[in-house]
């Protein structure tokens, strides 16, 4: 898949302010549409996805993505680059502009929820751009939100066997204490 024309950026926006990007998403079919844009320092942290498969492609301006351990430049000129299923992947913008890149990524599962919640957590502070938890709040936001979406997307930071061992007792531990949105 390409980037479709149609997609504008006066799209509804989901702004994540402790990673400087913004997203707005479009469901087709059986996949979605993310379109994202990369502020100046703007970052997409470590992760993988067990089960969605993603195609990322620079539509203007230029990204560091990280696949597998290696990080390369991308521009709209390189076309879409394939993110397998399980690859570590992250993506960054070093350069004084911002970057609007697209998103293909099938199956759409929860990705669309997951990206939503994690916007609405770093604009109420509940986490830093480590990904570590901001207080009390923050360590139960953190450890039920991983839990509850570790089938699709699994952040590398802490380290997924540390989160494994940690994140279900802090979550029992802090039931009582989880923000939620809306």
């Amino acid at each position: 898949m390409c980037y479709r024309r149609g997609m504008t950026a006066t799209q509804h926006r989901t702004h994540d302010p402790v990673h400087r990007v913004s997203m707005a998403f479009e469901r087709e079919e059986d996949g979605l549409w993310v379109s994202t844009w990369l502020e100046p320092g703007g970052v997409l942290p470590e992760h993988f996805h067990p089960t969605l498969d993603e195609r990322w492609e620079v539509v203007d301006g230029i990204a560091d993505v990280k696949l597998a351990g290696a990080w390369r430049r991308l521009s709209a000129a390189d076309g879409p680059v394939r993110v397998a299923p399980g690859v570590r992947h992250a993506l960054r913008n070093k350069s004084g502009a911002q970057t609007f890149l697209r998103t293909w990524v099938t199956p759409a599962g929860r990705l669309e929820a997951f990206l939503r919640e994690s916007a609405w957590a770093a604009q109420e502070g509940l986490y830093d751009a480590r990904n570590l938890p901001r207080g009390v709040r923050g360590a139960a936001w953190i450890a039920d939100f991983a839990l509850r979406f570790r089938d699709e997307t699994v952040m590398c930071s802490p380290p997924p066997a540390v989160q494994r061992a940690v994140l279900p007792v802090v979550a029992r531990l802090t039931r009582s204490r989880r923000p939620r949105p809306g």
